[in-house]
């Protein structure tokens, strides 16, 4: 991205992030693992980050007023916030609760903990000899222009395996918003996402992804339970902190759940700064949040949303391996990749117009659409390409 025209939302990222543990801080923010802040027990409140040395005592005034219990906290800079997490448990009536809270001069937002799931089906089907989904969005054409080179892509999902040989090259930064143990597990569906966006071209072995010369940044808001991933209001909303404030180009976020104000909050915020965000539509046909909120990039079988190769596509797995995977999951990651394809060729391409040129390169395959990611990047670029179709 262009230096220059982001320098002023440095300098304020900057401040912010000062502020927020300046010396007049009273304490460090306190952290829980995320996987023990549940939707019945926990609700999540936000309050001006104005003044970071009253902090402790709003917190305490809040617990005394309403009967609760601070769970968790940290600061969202991104939105000048800072996060409550309060333990509401053996209130009976939380509603109440809620529309009392929502009254109080001291508190700016408050809501339920809402949880996320990542979305996609499992396949433990043995591996196929062959990479389809490229040839199916016409990825080979594309990446003759454009491999990504400059990009920074983050993955908001569970833990990516940063020393897949596929991806050990690609991941630049991760960061873990959901234990409190610095080290991290490699987990199922992060390494996935990873591997379609990014997956090393030039070493010789594996696969290749989207756009395989990005710089990822992995951050873990999600945690694996079984052959699914979890997450709550409070880690994707550190994670999409994080996002905002490093001014990263896309978002991936394969991932869905209720409509949750704080985070639709905070992907606006994204989507200001310039950032892309691409998130995966669900399996069912009705928009998933946060695919359904106004500038985000949906991508799934709904009519609404952009379609990509989702059944039966080869990527990485934790472990030096590699499985087919399956859902709208899969297919947010193809065009969160073919999306930083196009920044890397069109830098300073606005959010929505990285939007219109993917949908105006859906070309139709009999009922269903699939994206044409040379058409998508043609549209974006002055120089004439030869797509082959």
């Amino acid at each position: 991205m262009n230096a220059i025209r982001h320098a002023p939302a440095l300098v304020i990222a900057f401040i912010l992030a000062f502020a927020q543990f300046s010396p007049g801080w009273a304490q460090s923010p306190r952290l829980e693992p995320a996987n023990s802040l549940t939707s019945n027990t926990h609700l999540i409140l936000t309050v001006p980050l104005a003044e970071p040395d009253m902090l402790t005592a709003k917190a305490a005034g809040i617990e005394a007023r309403f009967g609760v219990r601070l769970a968790a906290e940290w600061p969202l800079a991104s939105i000048a916030v800072h996060c409550f997490v309060m333990d509401v448990s053996g209130i009976t009536n939380i509603d109440e609760l809620i529309a009392r809270m929502r009254a109080d001069v001291d508190i700016r937002t408050v809501q339920p903990m809402q949880d996320f799931s990542t979305l996609g089906n499992n396949n433990d089907d043995p591996l196929f000899p062959a990479q389809t989904a490229l040839r199916q969005m016409n990825l080979p054409a594309a990446q003759r222009l454009s491999k990504g080179t400059g990009v920074k892509v983050a993955i908001i999902d569970t833990a990516i395996d940063a020393a897949h040989p596929d991806l050990v090259a690609r991941v630049s930064k991760q960061q873990d918003f959901v234990g409190l143990d610095p080290s991290q597990a490699a987990e199922t569906h992060g390494t996935a996402v990873a591997g379609i966006i990014a997956a090393d071209a030039r070493n010789g072995i594996g696969i290749e992804g989207v756009a395989p010369e990005v710089a990822l940044v992995g951050l873990r808001a999600c945690w694996q339970e079984g052959k699914s991933g979890h997450c709550n209001s409070f880690s994707l909303a550190r994670a999409l902190n994080v996002a905002v404030l490093d001014q990263v180009d896309v978002v991936n976020m394969s991932l869905g759940g209720p409509p949750d104000a704080l985070i639709g909050e905070l992907v606006q915020a994204a989507i200001g700064k310039g950032t892309v965000v691409v998130a995966a539509a669900g399996e069912t046909g009705t928009l998933a949040f946060p695919a359904s909120a106004p500038g985000v990039i949906a991508v799934g079988p709904s009519h609404e949303a952009i379609s990509a190769p989702s059944i039966d596509v080869l990527s990485t797995a934790p472990g030096d391996g590699y499985r087919y995977v399956s859902g709208s999951s899969v297919a947010a990651a193809h065009v969160a990749g073919v999306a930083a394809l196009m920044r890397a060729a069109s830098p300073g391409l606005r959010p929505e117009e990285v939007a219109h040129a993917l949908r105006e390169a859906t070309a139709m395959h009999g009922e269903t659409g699939m994206l044409d990611a040379c058409r998508a990047l043609s549209a974006v670029v002055e120089e004439t390409m030869d797509c082959g179709r």
